[in-house]
C-alpha cells in the first residue's frame, strides 16, 4: 500500500483499518530530515484515531495508560506521508492492547510502540467496561490479523 498526496491530515487507502497514510509536515522534521520523536507520538495517535474510528471508537472513548516505543530506525520521509499500521489488538477487561508501526518509505518498521489503552467514561471520569458491541468490533481486527 502506497500513500497518495492529499492536503488532509489522514489518507485511508484500503477497506481494512489497520494502515493509514499519516500527512508530514515541514515542522515535524529535525535538522537531520527525521520525523521528530515528539511528532512520532502524534503520528501514531492520528494513525490509531483512525484505525478505532473505522470501529466507532473515538478518542473521547478511552485514555493511553501506557506507552513504549522502539525506535529501530531513521524514520525520514521522502514523500508527503508516512505509513502507520496497527498490527494488533488484544483486549481485557476495560483495556486495550496494541502494537502499532510507522513504516519507512521502503515499508520497513522504522518505529513499533505498544499501548495499553483504557476505556473511558468521560462524566464519571473513570475506566469503565468494554461493551459487547466494542468487543465484536475488535474482534473482527483479531481475526483480520490472524488471517491475514
Amino acid at each position: 500500500m502506497r500513500c497518495r498526496a492529499s492536503s488532509a491530515t489522514l489518507v485511508m487507502l484500503a477497506p481494512v483499518a489497520e494502515r493509514h497514510c499519516i500527512q508530514v509536515r515541514w515542522p515535524d522534521l529535525d535538522g537531520l530530515g527525521h520525523v521528530n520523536h515528539s511528532s512520532i507520538l502524534v503520528y501514531l495517535e492520528v494513525g490509531r484515531e483512525a484505525s478505532f474510528a473505522t470501529r466507532d471508537i473515538f478518542g473521547d472513548d478511552y485514555v493511553v495508560r501506557h506507552c513504549e516505543v522502539d525506535y529501530r530506525s531513521e524514520l525520514r520521509p521522502t514523500g508527503p506521508h508516512v505509513e502507520y499500521e496497527c498490527d494488533r489488538v488484544s483486549l481485557g477487561n476495560t483495556s486495550i492492547r496494541t502494537v502499532e508501526r510507522l513504516l519507512d518509505p521502503n515499508g520497513e518498521c522504522a518505529v513499533e510502540a505498544r499501548f495499553t489503552l483504557v476505556m473511558w467514561d468521560a462524566k464519571l471520569r473513570r475506566s469503565r467496561m468494554l461493551t459487547p458491541v466494542e468487543r465484536e468490533k475488535f474482534a473482527s481486527l483479531e481475526k483480520e490479523h490472524q488471517n491475514g
